[in-house]
């Protein structure tokens, strides 16, 4: 379990750095944070099926479409991309057939109003980051924000301690993403300011 908590906060570390670097121009990065992601939910998505938190599992789930797509959307070599995808789900629903699904009636499924609200937020900003558009792309990096405080609070409820720093980086890289996407229009609004003052 821990195993599975630790690579899904790595991967999501690594894909959040990732994607913080991406800008208006350069969505290199967004594409090489989106694979980390491809790679950290399916890690987590485990995790959080075996420890029955529902809301987060649905999030989980809409996150790793939506790195697919984000893959899909990026890539510049499409068909490689799609091959491998292809070839990791195969392999991953051959293991969870055999090792995850015969567990599941011994699983507490529970559904917590603050797991939901924190994973819908979550859910909204990914959506947004695939978009072609940097200044929606920006507002995926608000819901993150919101919701990654609530889910450090989350991970230290539940001792989920690995997800409580992961969730605590993600604060940083949304700002840093945030600030990245909007870096003409951020020191546009400064020249006004500045300017409104004189």
């Amino acid at each position: 379990m821990i195993i599975l908590e630790a690579i899904g906060a790595i991967f999501s570390i690594m894909g959040a750095y990732l994607m913080s670097l991406s800008s208006k121009k350069d969505t290199k990065p967004l594409y090489l944070g989106f694979i980390c992601f491809f790679i950290s939910n399916l890690a987590l998505l485990t995790f959080f099926t075996l420890t029955g938190k529902v809301p987060v599992i649905i999030q989980m789930v809409l996150f790793f479409v939506t790195a697919i797509i984000g893959i899909y959307k990026l890539t510049q070599n499409r068909k490689r991309d799609v091959q491998i995808m292809i070839l990791v789900l195969f392999i991953y629903i051959s293991i969870l057939i055999f090792t995850v699904l015969p567990n599941m009636a011994q699983i507490d499924f529970k559904i917590l109003l603050i797991d939901f609200i924190a994973s819908l937020i979550a859910i909204v900003g990914s959506f947004l980051l695939s978009s072609h558009n940097h200044i929606i792309r920006s507002y995926a990096f608000i819901c993150f924000f919101v919701a990654d405080v609530i889910f450090v609070y989350i991970g230290y409820t539940n001792a989920f301690y690995f997800f409580m720093v992961q969730s605590a980086f993600y604060l940083y890289t949304s700002l840093k993403g945030y600030s990245n996407t909007m870096k003409e229009e951020i020191e546009l609004f400064k020249k006004r300011m500045n300017y409104g003052k004189k």
